[in-house]
């Protein structure tokens, strides 16, 4: 990889610790692997798991070098995490160049994930459900609609819970804010 992605580039550029960039190739590698379990494009986190990581924003190009992807995939993947809320694109005072950054903070950024990841997946399948009962209802009664009723309708109110849950911990930056207070004050016990 190459290193210089996380110097700034307004300081003369210094040989990195060797046990920074370790660290950092690890948790970028890290961030990939996980996110691909949970579906989301292992190169799009790699992205973002470096400008988490990285103090000063990244051009398009740094971020090319250090993960040795292609200015599409870069450029695609950049873009998805814009749509994410996650990543900002802006340019430098007196520069033409584009510059990303990603949101710092763990908890925002894990609050916009939620969001995103309930409004793209868990609202959709949940329209798709009751799509699927008002066809049934449409339907002569049979023991096969029936089940298949009961077992949809059992599978909606599960969203409705999580929907409910959503709605409290996350509708809302304050009740955020609290439940984060909350858990600051209990690892400080």
């Amino acid at each position: 990889m190459d290193y210089e992605a996380c110097q700034t580039s307004y300081e003369p550029m210094t040989k990195p610790d060797p046990n920074l960039i370790q660290a950092q190739d690890q948790f970028i590698l890290e961030w990939g692997r996980m996110s691909n379990s949970w579906g989301v494009n292992r190169t799009m986190a790699q992205i973002h798991a470096l400008l988490f990581i990285c103090a000063e924003p990244l051009d398009v190009n740094e971020i090319m070098r250090r993960l040795q992807i292609s200015r599409g995939n870069a450029s695609m993947n950049l873009r998805e995490l814009m749509d994410w809320g996650i990543v900002r694109r802006f340019r430098r005072p007196g520069d033409r160049k584009d510059t990303y950054t990603s949101e710092s903070d763990p908890f925002l950024m894990f609050v916009r994930v939620v969001k995103e990841r309930k409004r793209r997946e868990l609202d959709p399948t949940a329209d798709a459900i009751k799509e699927v009962i008002t066809m049934l209802d449409r339907s002569q009664p049979t023991e096969d609609i029936e089940v298949l009723k009961t077992r949809l309708t059992g599978l909606l109110e599960i969203f409705g819970l999580i929907d409910i849950v959503y709605r409290q911990a996350f509708a809302a930056d304050t009740s955020f804010d609290d439940l984060k207070a909350q858990l600051q004050a209990k690892t400080a016990q």
